[in-house]
């Protein structure tokens, strides 16, 4: 038998076979790369859409890759240049959802619990404020866009479609997380979306690319379309999660490591938003973590003491003072936002009832800001009120109240043997962080006002996930309860 070393003819036969195969291969992918880029997307969301169908955890794992880092249309013009792979993603993981729910039903799509009768009242006002515009609109309002053919029509269809994805992720969520374990890869698949969301941004104020804008003298990555949502808010959202891992999942997660890696690139994503609302977001998911943990290890009155000693020193050390700039509003943008509130609140007292119909808030805003309308309130509560009237407003709160009472379901019991204390102090944290981010934006449901609401949908998608999350979890507790006799 003949050797096959490495001066062998056959070696050397293969070798150069081998060789000129990858080079071919090499050269047909850059020529077919260049040359028809669109069929390259055309396989990569063919393969998408088989995860999508395949399970319901690759599927998740396909809308928070695509949301969070393929966040941009290729098209510039028309429709389709407002529809983004998120969108599809999120469209086709919905679909599949209902396909594999057996046996088909509304009770089955929609199990009860505490969210789901506040969003079946939003899903039935929302059309029926969109009706009564339709039927008194204003007189002294123009219901069309200057620069823009797209109709108010297209506009209500858009809004409908935004609230009923928004309605079906977190149930989509809950009903494909079958273990523990999903829950983990879940979280962590989410955290590596803005460790990379975080480097590109980091490479932007770099290298100054991707656009970029000044606040307080210093420049701040700003992506527009494809990177902005793996950063701001995701980040200070995502933060209480990864935290709460680390302080209470050291013996109870099987991917620990991957938690200590990630919290500190989360961190550093928080701070390269220079986004006030997100640093206060953060703040307040990593102080009731840390207060999770402390009533669970630490008798009160020494939590106590301990959070008067971090706040003094955090106070002598003028670190208060730097962060007062960032809300000074002689030194920053951001003033301008009181208009809007001051529109919102003139349209719910001048149309309490059912307000001036989902999604229009822009038209009115247009009609008397001029050229200084902002499109949107930047406040969840008064969108609604003035949109939605009292009726939308009072299902708002009974929403919100729906997420306290799961905050107090999530309860941390601080017993070293409950494995899932990590998700509760998370869960906790992240829920209230979640309701203060209302105040700043449209946290809750995306409008169609904001860019046709389709990138926004994307950015909205993550909390509903986390929604999701804990859902699934209340599920998975209490199938593992024991039954009463």
């Amino acid at each position: 038998m003949q050797s096959l070393d490495n001066d062998s003819p056959i070696t050397r036969e293969w070798s150069w076979k081998i060789s000129l195969l990858i080079a071919a291969v090499a050269v047909t992918l850059d020529v077919l790369i260049v040359q028809s880029p669109l069929v390259w997307l055309g396989i990569a969301g063919a393969a998408a859409v088989l995860a999508q169908f395949r399970s319901p955890i690759s599927g998740l794992a396909i809308v928070v890759l695509s949301s969070g880092l393929a966040n941009y249309s290729p098209f510039q013009t028309g429709a389709l240049s407002r529809l983004y792979p998120g969108n599809l993603a999120v469209a086709i993981f919905i679909l599949a959802w209902i396909a594999r729910t057996r046996p088909w039903s509304l009770q089955s799509l929609f199990p009860a619990n505490a969210i789901r009768g506040p969003l079946a009242g939003l899903a039935v006002l929302t059309p029926v404020s969109m009706v009564w515009s339709r039927l008194y609109p204003d007189r002294e309002v123009v219901y069309s866009f200057p620069h823009s053919d797209v109709s108010w029509a297209m506009v209500q269809a858009s809004q409908l479609a935004l609230l009923a994805a928004t309605i079906c992720v977190p149930f989509a969520v809950a009903a494909g997380i079958k273990r523990w374990k999903d829950v983990e890869t879940l979280v962590l698949t989410i955290g590596v979306v803005v460790a990379l969301g975080t480097l590109l941004t980091a490479g932007a104020l770099i290298f100054g690319f991707g656009g970029s804008y000044s606040i307080l003298g210093a420049t701040r990555g700003y992506w527009e379309q494809p990177w902005d949502a793996s950063v701001e808010p995701l980040s200070a959202l995502l933060l209480p999660f990864l935290y709460a891992g680390v302080l209470f999942g050291r013996r109870s997660l099987a991917h620990y490591g991957w938690f200590c890696l990630l919290l500190p690139v989360c961190l550093l994503g928080v701070v390269l938003t220079f986004s006030r609302a997100t640093w206060l977001l953060a703040f307040c998911g990593l102080l009731l973590v840390s207060a999770s943990w402390l009533r669970a290890r630490v008798r009160p009155t020494y939590a106590l003491l301990i959070t008067v000693f971090v706040s003094g020193v955090i106070a002598v050390s003028g670190v208060t003072g730097f962060v007062a700039h960032f809300y000074n509003p002689d030194e920053v943008y951001g003033l301008e936002r009181i208009y809007y509130y001051a529109t919102a609140l003139q349209l719910f007292a001048t149309h309490p009832l059912v307000g001036v119909g989902a999604g229009n808030y822009q038209f009115f805003d247009r009609s008397y800001e001029g050229d200084a309308a902002g499109g949107i309130a930047h406040n969840q509560f008064l969108t609604v009120a003035a949109e939605m009237g009292i009726v939308g407003l009072g299902l708002l709160l009974w929403l919100v109240g729906a997420f306290l009472r799961i905050r107090r379901q999530l309860g941390v019991t601080g017993n070293r043997g409950d494995s899932q204390d990590w998700l509760k102090a998370a869960g906790s944290a992240f829920l209230v962080a979640w309701i203060i981010e209302c105040f700043f934006q449209e946290a809750f449901f995306a409008t169609a006002a904001a860019g046709g609401g389709m990138h926004v949908m994307t950015v909205i998608t993550f909390p509903w996930i986390f929604l999701g999350i804990l859902l699934a979890a209340m599920n998975l507790k209490q199938a593992a309860a024991p039954v009463e006799s």
